[in-house]
C-alpha cells in the first residue's frame, strides 16, 4: 500500500502542489479521499484510492456528453 503526498498527487493530477493542499482544506470533494497522520497535519492519499477516485472521474466524464453549440 503505497502512500502519495500532496507534491506526488499534484503531478498525477496536473495541478500544483500549492492547488492541492488548498483544495484539501477548502474543497475536499474536488480529490481523492485522503488521510491525515495521527499526531500530525499531513495529508497523504492512497494510490489505490487515487487510482479508483481517477477511475470513476473518468467514467463520469464518458457518461456525461459534452453538450454540441
Amino acid at each position: 500500500m503505497k502512500t502519495l503526498d500532496a507534491k506526488e498527487l499534484a503531478a498525477i493530477l496536473h495541478l500544483s502542489p500549492y492547488t492541492v493542499r488548498s483544495d484539501a482544506i477548502r474543497r475536499p470533494e474536488r480529490l481523492p479521499p485522503s488521510l491525515v497522520v495521527p499526531g500530525s497535519r499531513r495529508r497523504l492519499w492512497l494510490e489505490e484510492d487515487v487510482d479508483a477516485w481517477l477511475n470513476r472521474q473518468r467514467q463520469h466524464q464518458a457518461a456525461s456528453p459534452v453538450p454540441k453549440m
